[in-house]
C-alpha cells in the first residue's frame, strides 16, 4: 500500500484565506439610523393648547423630529406609517393614548442633507429606534380577515377635477366630515384620496381602502340630510338608512363608490410599552 502524505496545515490554511476573502466581498448590512441626541418630557395635563397650521410637521431637515406636544399614538404612527392609528394600533394603554410629551430629537451633525421624501423615510427609522429603546416599544403585526370598505371610482367617472398640488412644506389639506343618520358634511381643500379614505373610515368604523389610483389633489365638498322620520326625529348613529345616505353622498357630487367586502386589514399589536427613560 503506498502512504501519500497530504499537507493538511496548508488546506486548513487555505481555507481560512480562501472564506476570509469571500466574507470580505460580501457588502456589510448598513446599520438603522438613529438620533444622537434625544430629549424627552412630561407635558402637563394643564398646559396651554397650541394653535397650529395646516401645514404644521415634526419632521424637519436634517433628520429631525421636534414637536412640542405630541402623544404616544401619533410617534408611533409616523414611525410605522399606520394610516389610522385610532383602529389600526391596538393593545395601547390609555396612559400611552392621553399623555402628551415634548420631544426633540437630532441625528449627528454629519447626518446628510436630503431631499424631504428620503428625509422623511429617515427620520422614521430613527422614531422606531427612539421609541424602542425610550419607551421600550415592542410590537408586532398581523393580517386579520374583516369587513372593509373599498373605495373606487363610480361607473359614471370621477365628477371632481384636481386641483394644483400644495407648494412644499405645505401638505395635502385634512378632509373633515361629520356623518350621522341626520346627515353629514365632508369639506377638504387641496385634499388627497388617501385622506378621504381616512376620514370616512372613522365614521364608519372600518378600515377604507382607497383603490382610486389617484394621486392628485382635490377640493371636496359635499353635504346632505335625512328626511324627518314620521314623527318628526331623526334617529341618531350612522345605521343603514345612514350608510346609504353617505354612499349617495360620495357618488353624486364626487363620482366615488363604496363597498363593503371582506378583506385583508394589517393591525400593529403593542407587546409591550412603558414611560419613556431619563435623559
Amino acid at each position: 500500500m503506498v502512504s501519500i502524505d497530504i499537507p493538511w496545515k496548508r488546506i486548513a490554511f487555505a481555507v481560512v484565506i480562501l472564506t476570509t476573502a469571500i466574507s470580505a466581498q460580501q457588502p456589510a448590512t448598513p446599520a438603522a439610523p438613529t438620533f444622537d441626541v434625544v430629549s424627552i418630557h412630561v407635558v402637563p395635563p394643564d398646559a396651554p393648547m397650541i394653535m397650529r397650521s395646516q401645514d404644521f410637521t415634526s419632521i424637519l431637515p436634517g433628520g429631525q423630529y421636534v414637536d412640542s406636544l405630541t402623544l404616544l399614538l401619533f410617534m408611533i404612527a409616523f414611525a410605522y406609517d399606520i394610516k389610522n392609528p385610532s383602529s389600526q394600533l391596538v393593545g395601547l394603554p390609555n396612559w400611552a393614548k392621553s399623555q402628551s410629551y415634548a420631544v426633540s430629537a437630532k441625528p449627528a451633525e454629519n447626518f446628510p442633507a436630503l431631499p424631504p421624501a428620503e428625509n422623511q423615510e429617515q427620520v422614521r427609522l430613527m422614531m422606531r429606534a427612539m421609541l424602542a429603546e425610550r419607551f421600550q416599544l415592542r410590537l408586532h403585526t398581523e393580517t386579520r380577515q374583516e369587513r372593509i370598505f373599498n373605495l373606487n371610482i363610480a361607473k359614471g367617472g370621477l365628477k371632481i377635477r384636481n386641483v394644483d398640488p400644495p407648494v412644499p412644506p405645505a401638505k395635502a389639506g385634512n378632509v373633515g366630515a361629520a356623518i350621522s343618520n341626520r346627515g353629514g358634511r365632508i369639506v377638504g381643500n387641496r385634499s388627497s384620496m388617501a385622506g378621504l379614505a381616512v376620514a370616512l373610515s372613522i365614521f364608519l368604523e372600518q378600515p377604507v381602502i382607497d383603490q382610486t389610483g389617484l394621486k392628485d389633489y382635490y377640493d371636496l365638498y359635499a353635504q346632505w340630510s335625512a328626511p324627518e322620520a314620521p314623527d318628526g326625529q331623526s334617529s341618531s348613529g350612522l345605521s343603514t338608512d345612514g350608510l346609504g345616505l353617505l354612499i349617495s353622498a360620495v357618488q353624486n357630487p364626487f363620482g366615488l363608490h363604496l363597498t363593503n367586502t371582506p378583506g385583508a386589514v394589517k393591525y400593529w399589536v403593542v407587546d409591550h410599552i412603558g414611560p419613556p427613560t431619563s435623559n
